[in-house]
């Protein structure tokens, strides 16, 4: 029986990389034991936090995963509970940016009924999504009427101003390599939205290297939104306490508001 397949936020081009690495370090060690015992011993050394850092990885990816412990789904349920916080009553016209393999799109059509759903991305091929993948999610989970899927950079938002009744985003902003602007990304967020719209959206708002200090970066966009607010969602209910690094959920945080 077929079944969606939302993928996960590690990647499995990552986690195969890091998988041959380790191997090919063991490997190494084993190997160069008879020529050189010092280049040996370098090589184990530097095996030691590449196979920590492997595990690690492995153990979020199944914690994250859908069909391990489920914590991006609740992810994503988060930032629909701010959308509703910031006033989205369900119906309208509702854009998802970044919208990967479509989970965030199939969930909040199943939740809003009355609601239309626009799901764009770039789809760069070093994640595990694409575009159809999103379609045949939706078409499974018996919701592919009501959404559309389109390559799109989040940076040029191929809409009109004010075309969306609201608008979600989940961990993508700080992934778009075409704006550096993390300021500016979220003004062309803004753009497509009416007047009132309600928003949700989560990113590593903590990261000062991107955001700078979340609370003036917050401040920085009220002159273009009527209201907005900010929360801490590192620590999301049922994460295990390992996801909070700045490795997968150490950085998260959430704007939501109005336009």
């Amino acid at each position: 029986m077929d079944r969606p397949h939302y993928a996960n936020w590690i990647s499995t081009k990552m986690i195969g990389g890091c998988i041959l690495l380790t191997l090919g370090l063991l490997i190494a060690a084993r190997y160069t034991l008879a020529v050189s015992r010092l280049l040996s011993a370098i090589l184990l050394i530097l095996f030691v936090p590449v196979f920590l850092f492997t595990f690690y990885m492995l153990r979020a990816r199944t914690a994250l995963s859908y069909d391990g412990g489920g914590v991006q789904s609740r992810v994503l349920d988060l930032v629909l509970q701010h959308l509703n916080k910031a006033g989205w009553q369900g119906h309208g016209k509702l854009l998802d940016i970044g919208c990967g393999s479509g989970a965030m799109d199939v969930k909040a059509a199943k939740r809003y009924p009355k609601a239309l759903i626009t799901g764009v991305d770039y789809w760069p091929g070093n994640w595990d999504y694409n575009q159809a993948q999103c379609e045949r999610n939706a078409e499974l989970e018996g919701v592919g009427g009501r959404i559309t899927f389109r390559k799109a950079d989040a940076a040029k938002l191929p809409f009109l101003d004010e075309t969306f009744d609201g608008a979600v985003s989940n961990f993508v902003f700080h992934e778009v390599r075409t704006q550096r602007d993390k300021q500016a990304l979220i003004r062309e967020a803004l753009r497509v939205l009416k007047p009132g719209a309600p928003f949700a959206f989560q990113d590593v708002f903590f990261n000062k290297r991107m955001y700078g200090d979340v609370n003036a970066f917050v401040d920085s966009l009220r002159p273009y939104v009527h209201d907005i607010h900010f929360v801490d969602t590192r620590r999301p209910e049922g994460a295990p306490a390992f996801l909070n690094t700045k490795l997968v959920l150490g950085e998260m945080g959430m704007i939501y508001g109005r336009k």
